[in-house]
């Protein structure tokens, strides 16, 4: 395709300057390779393109045929190849993006923000955060909380987001307030899965060095982040919730925090998106948008609850990467980021 597309620019240079010369002066090649191309093309078409004799050169009718089209063909390459360049440098096009349920109560009531700001961008958003499905489901870009797997994907971190161990009132006056994580076998638990009857997200609470995991019966396992909320709303057990569903429960005192002392390790959150040589504007600009939001949420809690703050020295958590630099989630190793 390259070499045909070639031989009309060839062909159009030729017809245009009406010489084999001039056009090989225009291109910076040989005459001879001018001439060639040409018997080649007509050749291919099986049609003459040119009348040449010792005196002069033109085009037969339908070399001027086929030169008014092959001027609008190269023209329209031109344009579409201009304006697929220029959108390595502006956001616009349409985005596709699969939130974490966890975040999702912070980034969503502020999409709007982003909408005024990249009014060329059209968003399409899944609530969910399964990296899984990135390729298959035409999707752009996952907002990921936790540690993930190796793979062949790209990310880059943009936050964390701190667990809380939370019952109701009504809970709690019925059954003695746990003072261990190992006091947990003794009560109902209200467990979740980010997948669809997956396994539940093991309970994590602050070790001596780490974060250690506990068992606790799983009577009851969901795989949506609110229905497990409504469900320690209604006196179902305790949960492991994270801070931002969690705290307007807490600032309201229908929720109640347990096992404060124990909190585990903040979370990393992670933008992932497919490992491609050309990152779109539209996608930078996401993740940009993305990384301010989570920590202007961070300022607005500190500043507006500091009751809710760490009443113990904060431990570091690991992280992605760099919230400027892409990696392979093969490098999730320790960095260390002081939880917010």
């Amino acid at each position: 395709m390259d070499r045909f597309l070639h031989a009309m620019s060839v062909f159009v240079h030729v017809a245009r300057l009406g010489s084999f010369t001039s056009a090989a002066e225009a291109l910076g090649v040989a005459t001879g390779s001018v001439s060639t191309v040409v018997r080649q093309l007509e050749s291919y078409l099986d049609v003459a393109l040119l009348h040449r004799s010792t005196r002069a050169m033109r085009v037969t009718a339908e070399g001027a045929h086929y030169y008014e089209h092959c001027v609008r063909v190269l023209a329209e390459i031109d344009d579409m190849t201009l304006a697929l360049r220029s959108t390595r440098h502006i956001a616009q096009g349409r985005l596709c993006v699969d939130i974490d349920q966890e975040v999702a109560c912070v980034l969503l009531p502020e999409i709007s923000k982003f909408s005024a700001a990249y009014p060329d961008v059209e968003l399409k958003i899944a609530v969910g955060g399964e990296p899984d499905g990135l390729i298959s489901n035409g999707v752009d870009c996952a907002i990921v909380v936790g540690n993930l797997s190796d793979s062949s994907f790209k990310c880059r971190h943009v936050g964390v987001v701190r667990t809380l161990t939370v019952a109701s009132p009504a809970y709690l006056a019925r059954r003695a307030i746990p003072n261990s994580p190992e006091a947990l076998g003794d009560h109902d638990v209200v467990h979740y899965s980010p997948r669809r009857f997956g396994n539940p997200r093991p309970l994590r609470f602050a070790g001596d060095r780490s974060d250690v995991t506990v068992k606790a019966s799983e009577r009851l396992c969901l795989n949506d982040a609110v229905a497990v909320l409504q469900c320690v709303l209604g006196g179902a057990g305790l949960a492991q919730i994270s801070e931002p569903i969690a705290l307007p429960h807490l600032r309201s005192g229908r929720l109640e925090e347990v096992l404060v002392h124990h909190r585990p390790m903040a979370s990393p959150i992670s933008c992932v998106y497919a490992n491609q040589r050309h990152v779109s504007m539209a996608l930078h600009a996401f993740m940009d948008w993305t990384a301010a939001s989570l920590k202007s949420h961070t300022h607005r809690r500190n500043t507006a609850s500091p009751e809710f703050s760490l009443n113990k020295p904060q431990r570091p958590t690991c992280h992605i990467t760099s919230a400027d630099q892409p990696a392979s989630l093969s490098s999730f190793a320790a960095a260390t980021e002081i939880a917010a």
